[in-house]
């Protein structure tokens, strides 16, 4: 009995010793799927927007995209997501004399979100159309303290919307490219409208207007510089 369990063992270990050297190699089929799908990165930068706070180009209303650092995804050759977003912030006091003082505050959010598809034109140029969700919030205040009384204003405006995008891009080396677009957002927003006044709190107004609506083109005047890497 004991001669026969140990050629019953001896046979099951010639078996498992066969489907091991028999079964295909999990680990190479893993490093040749990896070869064989290379997931692209590429960060961009809006450089007009950077161009356009350091030359003053004066008589000119040149027209820039509000997304300032974006970056694109692509797990596969031809289609991928993009992100960006961008913002800004101003503070201006006025101080005319000792019994006013007005302060003006503004900034803005802007972010998007979107699927890109692009069409290869040779090893230097791309064409690429996608669609984009665009979230944008905006806030301004102005905070006068005069003799009489301390009046403080603001108004936030939280937007929502999304449209096509078209775009071209130039790839100046394996890594490094410059790209440029134009869109077209249909947004819904709604604003908030405070009115505070310290000495006449009956004139204080807390109002909120839902549902605006407006469509809006970026140009294409903005340049985009484009680190890309695996």
């Amino acid at each position: 009995m004991v001669q026969y369990m140990r050629i019953i063992s001896f046979c099951f270990l010639l078996m498992a010793v066969s489907y091991v050297q028999a079964a295909p190699n999990t680990d190479s089929l893993a490093i040749n799927h990896k070869k064989r799908v290379k997931m692209e990165h590429e960060i961009n930068i809006n450089t007009t927007f950077f161009i356009k706070q350091l030359v003053n180009f004066t008589g000119t209303s040149l027209a820039v995209s509000p997304y300032i650092l974006g970056y694109k995804f692509f797990p596969v050759k031809h289609h991928g997501l993009r992100f960006g977003i961008g913002g800004n912030f101003s503070s201006q006091t006025q101080n005319p004399d000792s019994n006013f003082i007005q302060v003006n505050k503004s900034s803005e959010l802007d972010y998007r979100i979107g699927y890109e598809y692009r069409h290869f034109f040779g090893k230097w140029w791309v064409c690429f159309v996608g669609v984009d969700m665009v979230n944008s919030f905006t806030a301004s205040s102005s905070k006068v303290n005069s003799f009489t009384d301390i009046v403080t204003t603001s108004n936030n405006t939280w937007s929502l919307g999304g449209g096509p995008v078209v775009g071209i891009q130039a790839n100046i080396t394996k890594n490094i490219s410059l790209f440029t677009e134009t869109a077209f957002y249909y947004t819904y927003s709604s604003t908030l409208s405070k009115t505070q006044s310290l000495n006449f709190p009956q004139e204080n107004i807390n109002k909120l207007t839902n549902f605006g609506q407006s469509g809006k083109f970026i140009l294409p005047t903005s340049l985009f510089f484009v680190f890309r890497f695996n």
